[in-house]
């Protein structure tokens, strides 16, 4: 007689390999790598997905007229712009001083820009887009190949859709897609608010930034332990905003409602939760003050410092999150709502993001310019309190903020927020 015999499994050599992951995303309607790993080298671009059409059944390929250096500099000196002719912008009258009777720097202290001159905002944001579409155009995408032009088109017809994309650009170049514009097809001086707004990647579709290496990351399907509400936290300085002039409070209190909800001030207490094993936070939201160093030739990257103002950067991450297969699941989405007093031109921004991937993040929100407090804080409390609800993902969460604040407030500022990987994330709450 045929007996089955027992057997139990005591070590499994493929790593959980041989299981598909529990959790498969949607693939994105279109998705555009820019391959840039050698200075020396051009960058090598291509797109694929449903919403493009396929030539031969292949992926679209080019080889573009510039190399990363020259992109990174234009992608820093939109940023620049951004703070000096928009941010910083002074209005002043026939004389030469700030025009009586209006708030000073309006747009960085107010966040309704409604009843702010309309000749004068759209002005601003024609230069806004002026550059958004040279870096992408011009730079990026210049030349008058056959190849070029080819890809080009299919690129622009694609953006330029009236129905809103999911689009993940997977490159190692780091830049803030949604200040990014399509080309003037009507001329600016014809353009109205709500058409130079369409201009922008971000109030036309969802987007994410990825680069790296995520794949291990995807395929752990361990279940995290059961919790009874959210686990969220607040890492801030306590010093920002001391005198309550933004809504950061109303957001430490939509963050601590119903969930269980941690406050970090000091580095120490950073640390101590980073080296936890059973550390397990859906949502964490840094509001804090930062600022940009350098080590020997590599470029600037940024420091965060909580209330005690002790130095927290991309190393101590690495140096007290253990390693993941000896950790609980941690795959917290970060909202990195840092400010800062300068932005170097050649600042390494995804420096901190790899660090916190690395942690085990899924995703990050954070400023690509040197963001105005009470705006920073308005965005984050109407992140957070949608995030929390758990009903949208983050990518949907952010097009709809870029869309509001635009459409509602006339302001473009939440276009300067970037995701970082993380457009299916979301929040997920017990029955």
């Amino acid at each position: 007689m045929v007996h089955e015999l027992p057997t139990h499994i005591t070590h499994d050599p493929s790593l959980g390999f041989t299981r598909l992951p529990r959790r498969v995303i949607r693939h994105p309607d279109l998705v555009v790598g820019l391959d840039a790993r050698r200075e020396d080298e051009n960058v090598r671009a291509r797109m694929y997905g449903p919403a493009v059409p396929s030539l031969s059944g292949s992926e679209h390929t080019v080889t573009l007229n510039v190399r990363p250096r020259e992109v990174r500099s234009v992608a820093a000196r939109l940023r620049q712009v951004w703070k000096d002719e928009f941010v910083a912008l002074q209005p002043l009258d026939g004389s030469g001083r700030p025009s009586p009777g209006r708030t000073p720097f309006p747009y960085a202290n107010l966040v309704d820009l409604t009843a702010e001159p309309e000749a004068e905002l759209r002005a601003a944001l024609s230069r806004l887009t002026l550059n958004g579409a040279q870096l992408l155009y011009d730079v990026l995408l210049g030349g008058e190949s056959e190849e070029l032009k080819l890809f080009r088109g299919f690129l622009t017809d694609v953006l330029s859709q009236d129905r809103a994309l999911r689009v993940r650009f997977h490159s190692d170049l780091f830049l803030p897609w949604p200040m990014l514009c399509l080309p003037d097809a009507a001329g600016s001086a014809g353009e109205g608010l709500d058409a130079v707004f369409a201009r922008f990647l971000g109030y036309r579709h969802q987007l994410e930034h990825t680069g790296g290496d995520a794949y291990a990351r995807v395929a752990d399907d361990r279940d995290p332990p059961p919790r009874e509400s959210p686990a969220v936290s607040l890492n801030h300085d306590t010093g920002v905003d001391a005198e309550g002039r933004t809504r950061a409070t109303e957001v430490a209190t939509a963050l601590a409602d119903g969930n269980a909800f941690v406050e970090r001030t000091t580095r120490d207490e950073l640390e101590h939760a980073l080296r936890d094993h059973l550390l397990d936070e859906q949502l964490m939201y840094f509001w804090c003050h930062g600022h940009f160093t350098a080590g020997g030739d590599e470029p600037p990257y940024l420091v965060l410092r909580l209330t005690d103002q002790q130095a927290i950067d991309a190393y101590t991450l690495r140096a007290h999150r253990p390693p993941p297969h000896a950790c609980v699941p941690f795959r917290p989405f970060v909202l990195l709502n840092a400010c800062y007093a300068g932005l170097p031109g050649n600042a390494d921004l995804a420096y901190l993001g790899r660090a916190l991937f690395d942690a085990g993040a899924c995703g990050i929100l954070g400023p690509q310019i040197e963001m105005p407090q009470r705006f920073a804080a308005e965005y984050a409390l109407a992140f957070v309190t949608r995030y929390l609800a758990g009903r949208e993902t983050a990518g949907e969460i952010a097009h709809g903020l870029a869309r509001h604040f635009a459409d509602t407030c006339r302001n473009p500022l939440a276009f300067a927020y970037a995701l970082h990987s993380g457009m299916d994330s979301r929040l997920e709450r017990t029955a």
